[in-house]
Order: C-alpha cells, then structure tokens, then sequence
C-alpha cells in the first residue's frame, strides 16, 4: 500500500464526467430489485444508459454491446446466480470492465462463492461498505490487483500500491435505500470512459458526494432529497465541483 494518499482535482473529475455525457456509454447492471428504479435514474443524470436484463438466455446478448458491467448480488437468485457466469465470459472475451456490489457478502456463502467467481475474471472493481470489504480481505489477498472501493463517512479506493480518499457526502445518503447500489453503476458509468480505475472511481464518488451535499441543502427530509440527488446530480457543472472540493480540502471533512 503506498504511503501517501493521490489527490484528485477538479478538472480531472470534470472531464470524466463531460466524456460520460458526451459518450453516453451504456451500462448493463445486473442488480439489486430494491435498487432498479434508482439506478437507472441516476445513470439517466449521470448521462449514461442503462440497461437491465436479467435472464441467463439473453444477459450475454444485453451485457456484449455495453460499455461496462455491473453485478449487484443485493437479492440474488437462482436466475442471477446463473447469469454471472455469463457476464464474466463476455466481460472477459470482450475486455469490458466489471464493477461488483458484494451487497451483504457476510451473511451468506453463496454470495461469497460469487464474489470468488467473479475476483477470478479480470479488471474487477469491487465497492463495498466496511462490512462487506472486510469479510472479502482473504480473497483479495488471493488478487492483490483488485481496485477495492470501501464506501462510508469518507470513501477510500486501494490497490496495492496506490490509496485516494473522497471526503464528500451527506447522512441523508444513508437513509434512502438504493443509493449505495446506485453508486457502484455510477462508478462503472466513469469506468467506461476512464482507462484508470482509481481515478475513475474518485471521480464517480466524488461526483455524487458532492451531488448529495446540495440535494441534503434542498430537501426536507429522505423523500424529497432521493428526488433532489437527481436533480443535482443532472446538473452538476465543473465550477461547482471546483468550489466544493475546495471547500472539503480547506475544513478537512465532509459536510
């Protein structure tokens, strides 16, 4: 692990994000029931596609045309479980990026036996909270080159020997349900455009940190501010990054 945190500057975080929007690549997420609606949502605003099939029969012909993959194992069945092996193969033979949401990998060995699956392919992003990441530390033991994204009051992106921190966010984040899901596909959305993982991780996160910052200022409570992280996310500009990740480096911590 290097000893020092990467710093991440506005311009870069713009770029990838003017590049989702002009490109607007198409992510097929295979995910969470609960998180759906919102995922594509925030894909919508975030200027990419998403797409959604899940069935073992066509996932392959669905996930082959898309920019990237994201597998979200938060209510997996048995239609799931034999999808994954389909998105590995096309991801591998078709060099596609992989984000997957190890959702409550420590309550069952099936999701684990998954995740393992999956760690086995190539160019895996893995963004978990601190539960989650810590039940799969032997695993990434076994692949020290997985960029490993441990999401909470500050989110940290590791690999073996590089670290990035984004200190952008709000509490209200946490009591919508979804909006964690739906931040592993915004990360594949700037993974599809950004040939870095770390960096387009950062970017992802920092983006949608700062999106829940001005939402949180706007709502009066869960419910009106899953619709104000929308909109905030679909209108986020590079002068408004600039100023808030100014503002999060000169006081240190989130909001």
């Amino acid at each position: 692990m290097s000893g020092f945190d990467e710093k991440l500057d506005a311009s870069s975080v713009a770029s990838i994000l003017a590049r989702v929007a002009r490109r607007r690549p198409r992510i097929h997420c295979l995910t969470n029931t609960v998180a759906q609606n919102v995922t594509a949502n925030m894909l919508l605003a975030f200027g990419a596609v998403p797409s959604m099939a899940s069935h073992p029969a066509e996932v392959r012909d669905f996930a082959a045309g898309a920019s990237a993959i994201l597998i979200n194992l938060g209510t997996i069945n048995s239609e799931g479980e034999r999808a994954i092996p389909e998105l590995i193969a096309v991801a591998q033979e078709r060099r596609i990026p992989l984000v997957l949401d190890p959702v409550f990998v420590e309550h069952s060995p099936l999701r684990l036996r998954l995740v393992g699956d999956v760690l086995a392919s190539f160019d895996v992003l893995v963004r978990g909270n601190a539960t989650e990441m810590a039940t799969l530390e032997p695993l990434f033991s076994l692949r020290p080159d997985t960029v490993r994204v441990t999401t909470g009051v500050v989110d940290r992106i590791e690999t073996e020997d590089r670290a990035l921190s984004v200190a952008h966010g709000h509490e209200l984040m946490s009591k919508v349900t979804g909006l964690g899901c739906a931040s592993s596909a915004l990360v594949a959305a700037c993974r599809a455009v950004e040939s870095d993982p770390v960096i387009a991780a950062g970017a992802a996160l920092t983006a949608y940190g700062i999106a829940g910052e001005i939402a949180a200022e706007r709502a009066a409570g869960p419910g009106s501010f899953a619709v104000a992280l929308i909109d905030a996310l679909a209108t986020l500009d590079p002068q408004t990054l600039q100023a808030r990740m100014a503002g999060a480096r000169n006081h240190g911590d989130m909001p």
